[in-house]
């Protein structure tokens, strides 16, 4: 679906987000962490690119920045104070990314088992690895896959 209108599509994307905060409040599996996560990174990407975009408009049409009383000097300044602080806020989304990235590798590697009485897997299976709730049906529950193997069963 493409939009023309930035600021709506915004809109649905701030709302997005806010029921994603409310629905992970609690999680009643934790092997659905994982698919969080590599959704999130997917999110920060798409963030970065945002924010490198309007930073280009800013700059892109600095001749078209006023302040409230029409003045160029101030508007100008503005616009060049507001690239300048969507640049860092590029990089920190960058950082954020690679931070997220390290996070998904972690949370990939782990077998979720039940809770248990008496500490330990007392021998049992775990109860799920991770899989995606929208893409796959079945749950894989052997020990051995990684997470690239299966990120590598789901498309997007």
């Amino acid at each position: 679906m493409d939009s023309s209108n930035p600021q709506h599509d915004a809109e649905d994307a701030a709302e997005a987000l806010r029921r994603l905060a409310h629905s992970t409040r609690t999680f009643d599996d934790p092997s659905d962490t994982y698919w969080v996560l590599t959704d999130l990174a997917a999110v920060i990407r798409r963030l970065e690119q945002v924010i490198t975009q309007v930073q280009a408009a800013h700059r892109d049409h600095l001749d078209l920045a006023h302040d409230d009383q029409g003045g160029t000097p101030a508007g100008r300044t503005n616009a060049l104070a507001a690239v300048e602080h969507l640049g860092k806020t590029g990089e920190l989304f960058g950082l954020a990314y690679a931070s997220l990235d390290l996070a998904m590798s972690h949370s990939g590697s782990i077998a979720w088992y039940p809770a248990t009485t008496g500490g330990g897997s007392g021998g049992r299976r775990p109860r799920a690895q991770a899989r995606h709730a929208r893409h796959e049906t079945t749950t894989d529950v052997r020990p051995s896959a990684r997470p690239a193997e299966r990120a590598g069963r789901r498309s997007r």
